[in-house]
C-alpha cells in the first residue's frame, strides 16, 4: 500500500509526514492528542517548547506502558478462564 504526505501541526511547527491511507485519522488523532496535551502544559506555566514536548512525550509513554500492562493482565485473566474451563468440561467430554 502505497503511503500518501500528510502535513500536520505540532507546537506551531508543521511536518510532513508518510502515513498508509487506513493510518491517516489515526496519526490526525494523535497529533490533535499531542497538541493538546502540549497546549496543557503551556498553560501550566512551562514556556520552553522543547521542555513541553518532553513532558508529553513522557505522559504519554506511561499512558501506553499502563496500558499494554493492563491488557497484559485482561490476557492472563482470559487465558486462565479458558484453562480452568477446559479442565472443567474436559471430563465430562471422555466420560
Amino acid at each position: 500500500m502505497e503511503e500518501l504526505p500528510i502535513r500536520v501541526k505540532i507546537a506551531d511547527r508543521h511536518y510532513k509526514l508518510f502515513v498508509e491511507p487506513d493510518s491517516e485519522a489515526i496519526v490526525r488523532e494523535a497529533v490533535k492528542l499531542i497538541q493538546e496535551e502540549y497546549d496543557r502544559y503551556m498553560s501550566m506555566g512551562v514556556s520552553d517548547t522543547q521542555e513541553a514536548l518532553a513532558k508529553v512525550a513522557f505522559t504519554c509513554l506511561v499512558a501506553k506502558l499502563k496500558a499494554d500492562r493492563q491488557v497484559q493482565r485482561l490476557q492472563q485473566m482470559v487465558f486462565d478462564k479458558i484453562t480452568h474451563l477446559d479442565q472443567v468440561v474436559t471430563p465430562v467430554i471422555t466420560t
